[in-house]
C-alpha cells in the first residue's frame, strides 16, 4: 500500500508540474468585444507585451477564425511581440456580413482601438494575413500610417474583389512586406510573383515547397514558415531592447 501511495504521489506531482509548466507557457490573453464604426460586434484576443513593443495584428482565412493562429502565438510572444488576433466580421465570434470593404475598414477600427488603449508606439504594427486575409492585410496596411508592413500568406490578385496589387505598387512607400506561397498552390504562387514584380517598396517574396494554402502552411511545415516569418519581423519590426 505504501508503494501504491508513493506512486500516486509521484503521478500527482508530475501532473501538477506539467500543468504549471503549461500555465506558465500559455500567453496571457484578454478577449476584446467591441463595435465597429457601423455598429457590428467584433471580437479579438489581445496578448499584451512590454511597453513600446511592436504589434502583430492577425487576419485569418475565409471560413476560418482566429484560433488558426494559435500555433504561432507562443513564438510571437516569446520573441517579444504584442498580438491582436482578430475574428474578421462574419467569422468566428464576430457578427456581421462578409462584406470585404467593411472588413478592410475594420482594420482601421482595430488600429483606432489600439491607439485609444495607448498601445501604439514608435515600434509600429505589422498586419499578418492568410489567403483573403492576406489581401486585406496588404490593402489595410497601405491605408494607415501606423502600419509598418504586412506578412501575406498565400495572397491572390483578386479574392472576392480584394485586389492588393495597386496598394503594393502605388502606396507602399516606407513600408515592408513579406509574401509567402507554396509552389504547388499555383494561383497564390503566381500571384506572389506578380505582386513582387509590381511592388513599389521593400517587398520580400518566398516560394516554399508543397501545396499548403494560408494558415495551413503552419500545418504543412511549421518550423520553416514560422522561422521565416519571425526572421523577417526581427529585421523589419525589431523588438526594442530585446537582448539587453
Amino acid at each position: 500500500m505504501r508503494g501504491i501511495g508513493r506512486l500516486l504521489f509521484v503521478l500527482c506531482a508530475c501532473a501538477m508540474g506539467c500543468w504549471l509548466a503549461a500555465a506558465q507557457a500559455a500567453p496571457e490573453v484578454q478577449t476584446i468585444s467591441r463595435q465597429s464604426a457601423d455598429a457590428v460586434d467584433l471580437v479579438a484576443d489581445w496578448y499584451a507585451a512590454a511597453p513600446g513593443a511592436p504589434i502583430v495584428l492577425s487576419l485569418h482565412m475565409l471560413n476560418s477564425r482566429r484560433s488558426a493562429y494559435e500555433p504561432l502565438l507562443l513564438d510571437l510572444r516569446a520573441a517579444g511581440y504584442a498580438v491582436l488576433n482578430v475574428d474578421m466580421r462574419g467569422h468566428g465570434d464576430s457578427a456581421g456580413e462578409r462584406d470585404w470593404d467593411s472588413v478592410i475598414a475594420d482594420v482601421g477600427d482595430w488600429l483606432a482601438w489600439l491607439e485609444a488603449q495607448g498601445q501604439l508606439s514608435d515600434a509600429g504594427v505589422t498586419l499578418l494575413g492568410a489567403s483573403i486575409g492576406a489581401n486585406v492585410a496588404i490593402i489595410g496596411c497601405a491605408e494607415h500610417a501606423a502600419c509598418r508592413g504586412a506578412i501575406a500568406l498565400s495572397p491572390g490578385l483578386d479574392y472576392r474583389g480584394t485586389q492588393p496589387e495597386s496598394a503594393l505598387a502605388e502606396r507602399w512607400a516606407g513600408r515592408a512586406a513579406l509574401l509567402i506561397a507554396a509552389q504547388a498552390d499555383r494561383g497564390s504562387a503566381d500571384s506572389v510573383r506578380q505582386l513582387f514584380a509590381s511592388a513599389g517598396g521593400d517587398v520580400t517574396a518566398r516560394i516554399l515547397p508543397g501545396r499548403a494554402h494560408g494558415t495551413r502552411l503552419f500545418d504543412s511545415d511549421y518550423t520553416t514558415t514560422s522561422r521565416l516569418l519571425l526572421h523577417w519581423l526581427g529585421e523589419h519590426l525589431p523588438v526594442p531592447n530585446k537582448d539587453s
